[in-house]
């Protein structure tokens, strides 16, 4: 019996081995496949000479890639970037359905800090030496339901985390530039409006940015989501405010007593401004929506919200011309809501 016993177990540490064995051999030629398809993507966008990595990953199963150590060249304000790993999952490339998640940690320059410390805006609240930023994108495309979902957030640390939401309606325009297949605009035609055969029109540079316009108009807005997530930004950027914006007299008492008296006062009548101007039709929306607002950028809670719910799927060619014609007509037409 206790042959059987270590027979029966032999067996069964054999088919665990060859189960170990077989997976990563399979893993291996989809890790194999994986990077072929990544480097023919490069191609396709003359990026292969600016991207390298040193170890990639795939699931046999398929829909999941993760690339270690990325390196992109050339990239225009930051130089180098490294990407400690980059995770590709729940990825689907067919002719009518398209989704993934990319998710890209540990986001630096060649000096080790966050490429987004160049950038003017986070730098207003006193800090350009940041760590790596984490950032994650997401897709869902349907051409059967003609229907695109996109998800973009950043996560900065020491900064702000923010999440950006689009449901967008009529992308197969779009999907065909994607593809390359788009047909050619009247304005990319070298030769379009030109009399007696004389070559007229846009260069062909500007054509093409015409072309992407025309096809990009015919998309809808569905809804839009854009979050923020405090995480130092506000409370840096109100300091240097009170210290170097708000004068102090000497006669008055305490410096730090008078600079929290002007900053309230200023925060007062930022509200009060706000419940004038703020395009919202409602009056008690609006003045809630302030409220949110002003508890925002003045450090009292960290998150805030704003949502675009429009009635009717609004084409991005009609909101284009609202915005330089009419702007006024916008907020009734979006449908904004701020909260936290």
């Amino acid at each position: 019996m206790a042959m059987e016993q270590r027979k029966l177990m032999m067996i069964g540490g054999g088919a665990v081995v060859a189960l170990v064995v077989g997976w990563m051999v399979l893993s291996n030629v989809a890790a194999s496949k994986a990077e072929a398809a990544i480097n023919g993507a490069l191609d396709q966008h003359g990026m292969r000479g600016q991207v390298s990595w040193q170890g990639v990953s795939a699931s046999p199963l398929g829909g999941s890639v993760h690339l270690d150590d990325v390196r992109i060249e050339e990239v225009p304000g930051a130089g180098v970037v490294h990407i400690v790993r980059v995770d590709i999952d729940d990825f689907v490339d067919e002719p009518r359905r398209k989704r993934a998640e990319l998710r890209m940690s540990g986001v630096a320059t060649s000096d080790g800090f966050s490429p987004l410390g160049d950038v003017a805006f986070v730098q207003a609240s006193g800090r350009s030496q940041l760590p790596p930023a984490t950032i994650v994108m997401q897709w869902r495309m349907d051409l059967d339901d003609d229907t695109l979902t996109l998800a973009l957030e950043v996560d900065q640390p020491e900064v702000m985390k923010a999440r950006l939401d689009l449901a967008l309606e009529r992308v197969a325009a779009l999907a065909r530039l994607s593809d390359g297949g788009a047909a050619p605009s009247a304005f990319a035609m070298p030769g379009a409006g030109g009399p007696r055969g004389r070559r007229g029109g846009p260069p062909p540079g500007l054509g093409m940015a015409f072309q992407m316009l025309e096809l990009m108009g015919e998309v809808r807005l569905k809804q839009l989501e854009a979050a923020l997530h405090d995480d130092g930004y506000i409370k840096r950027s109100i300091a240097l405010h009170k210290r170097y914006a708000i004068p102090v007299l000497p006669t008055e008492g305490k410096a730090a007593t008078q600079r929290d008296a002007r900053f309230k006062s200023d925060i007062d009548a930022a509200q009060r401004d706000c419940e004038k101007d703020l395009p919202v039709t409602d009056v008690g929306d609006r003045k809630k929506a302030c409220a949110t607002l002003i508890e925002f950028i003045s450090g009292e809670d960290d998150s805030i919200r704003l949502t675009l719910s429009p009635e009717r799927s609004v084409s991005l060619s009609e909101l284009m011309e609202q915005a330089m014609q009419a702007p006024a007509r916008l907020a009734p037409l979006l449908r904004p809501e701020i909260g936290s």
